[in-house]
C-alpha cells in the first residue's frame, strides 16, 4: 500500500507542472501580442480628393402615380333593351362609327312607326282645317303645333332607334367589352371620348366622360375603346410642391419595377385638393408622354421626376464631403486640415456651397462613397438629355 501511494504522488506534481506551464505559455502569448500592438493607431478612414466645381444644376419634384391613355371611350347605351350581339372582342382595333354592340330594336322600330303615324295624322287634320272655311286662325295655330310636336317625336324615336347600335366615338383598339348577349341594359349611359387635355381636369374632376352608372367596365362603361399609342400619368403631388409645378414642365417617366425612362412634359396640374388627410393635401397632376412608339400599359405605377427649373453656375461639392457638428459645417482637406463652409440648396447628392470655399478646392470624401460629376440639366441649353433616377426623394 505505501508503494502505490508514493507512485501516484509524482504523478499529480507533474500534471500540475504541466498546467502551470500552460499558464504560462497563455500569459506569454497574451504579453506578446499587447508588446505587437502597443502604440499602434487605429487605421485612418480611406478618403478620396474631390474638387469642388462650378456647374449647371436643376431642381425637381417626385411623383408618382397610374398609367392610363390620352384618349379613352367609355362607351355606354343611351337606351333601354337586351343585347342580341357582340361585334368585338378585347384587342381589336376599331375606326370612329364602327358598330360595338347592339340592341333587339323590335320595340324600338315599332315605336318609331307610331310616332311616323302620329305626325302623318297630324299633318292631314291641318290640311283639313286649311280647306276648311269655318277654321279658326286659333285653330290652325293649335294644329300647326300639334303637327311640330309629333315631327319632334319622330325624330326623338329615330334617335332611340340608332341608340340601339353602340359605336365607337374614337379609332382606338378595344380595352375593356363588359357585356354578353342577352344582358338587359338600363339605357342611362352615354357613348362620350374622355381626354388628358380636358380642360376641367385642373378642378380635380375625371379626364374621361364616364357610361352608364350600375355597369363594371371602367368608370362603369359596357365597352371601353382606348388610343395606344398615346399615353399620360395621372399622378398626386403635395402642397409644398405644388407652386414649383406649372404645364410644359419637362419630366421623365419610369414604369414601375422596370429601367425604362420615357420622356413626359406636365400637362395639368390641379388646384383643388383630391385628397387630404388632416393637413396632408394632395393635388392632381398630369403628366403626357411625349416619348413615340414606347409600350406602356393602362392602370400600371410609374414614377416620375420633373425638372422645375435650371439653376445656373452653382459651386457643388458631395454631400458626403460635409460633416455636421452643432450649428456648423465642416470639410476635411488634403494635410489633415478643416475649413468651415457655409452651404445652400442641395442638388441630388450634390450641395451648394455658398462660403468657404472656391472653384476647384479640394476636398476629402470616404473611399466607396459614389462620387457623381455636377449634373447637367436634364432639359439645358447644351443639348443631351439624362434620364435622373425617380427614385429618390424630391429636391427643392
Amino acid at each position: 500500500m505505501s508503494t502505490a501511494a508514493g507512485s501516484a504522488r509524482p504523478v499529480g506534481r507533474r500534471r500540475a507542472v504541466v498546467i502551470a506551464g500552460a499558464a504560462l505559455l497563455v500569459v506569454a502569448l497574451i504579453a506578446v501580442l499587447a508588446i505587437f500592438n502597443f502604440g499602434r493607431q487605429p487605421a485612418a478612414e480611406a478618403t478620396e480628393v474631390v474638387r469642388a466645381e462650378r456647374s449647371d444644376q436643376v431642381t425637381t419634384v417626385s411623383l408618382s402615380g397610374s398609367l392610363s391613355p390620352q384618349q379613352q371611350a367609355n362607351a355606354s347605351f343611351a337606351v333601354p333593351g337586351t343585347v342580341n350581339a357582340i361585334n368585338v372582342r378585347v384587342g381589336q382595333e376599331v375606326a370612329a362609327g364602327d358598330t360595338l354592340a347592339t340592341l333587339d330594336d323590335r320595340d324600338l322600330r315599332n315605336a318609331v312607326s307610331l310616332a311616323e303615324a302620329n305626325l302623318a295624322a297630324a299633318r292631314a287634320q291641318v290640311q283639313t282645317l286649311r280647306d276648311a272655311d269655318a277654321a279658326t286662325s286659333a285653330q290652325l295655330t293649335a294644329a300647326n303645333a300639334q303637327t311640330e310636336a309629333m315631327a319632334a317625336g319622330v325624330e326623338n324615336a329615330r334617335q332611340r332607334l340608332s341608340d340601339a347600335a353602340l359605336t365607337s366615338p374614337l379609332t382606338g383598339v378595344v380595352a375593356e367589352v363588359e357585356l354578353e348577349v342577352g344582358d338587359q341594359v338600363t339605357g342611362a349611359g352615354a357613348s362620350l371620348p374622355g381626354s388628358g387635355s380636358n380642360p376641367l381636369s385642373g378642378l380635380g374632376l375625371p379626364s374621361s366622360v364616364t357610361g352608364a352608372a350600375g355597369q363594371s367596365g371602367a368608370g362603369g362603361a359596357q365597352i371601353v375603346v382606348v388610343v395606344p399609342d398615346a399615353w399620360q400619368l395621372e399622378a398626386t403631388v403635395g402642397t409644398a410642391d405644388l407652386t414649383s409645378l406649372e404645364p410644359g414642365q419637362q419630366a421623365v417617366v419610369t414604369p414601375t419595377g422596370t429601367d425604362t425612362h420615357v420622356t413626359a412634359v406636365v400637362d395639368t396640374v390641379g388646384i383643388v385638393a383630391s385628397s387630404s388627410s388632416g393637413s396632408a393635401a394632395t393635388f392632381p397632376v398630369t403628366l403626357a408622354i411625349t416619348e413615340p412608339g414606347v409600350q406602356l400599359f393602362s392602370g400600371s405605377d410609374a414614377d416620375a421626376v420633373v425638372t422645375t427649373a435650371t439653376v445656373p453656375d452653382v459651386l457643388t461639392i458631395p454631400v458626403e464631403a460635409v460633416t455636421y457638428a452643432d450649428d456648423t459645417t465642416t470639410v476635411r482637406r488634403p494635410g489633415d486640415t478643416t475649413t468651415e463652409v457655409s452651404l445652400g440648396r442641395r442638388f441630388g447628392n450634390r450641395v451648394e456651397v455658398t462660403g468657404g470655399l472656391g472653384a476647384g478646392d479640394e476636398v476629402l470624401v470616404p473611399v466607396g462613397v459614389v462620387v457623381s460629376a455636377p449634373a447637367r440639366p436634364q432639359f439645358g441649353p447644351n443639348g443631351t438629355f439624362v434620364s435622373p433616377s425617380p427614385s429618390p426623394s424630391a429636391n427643392r
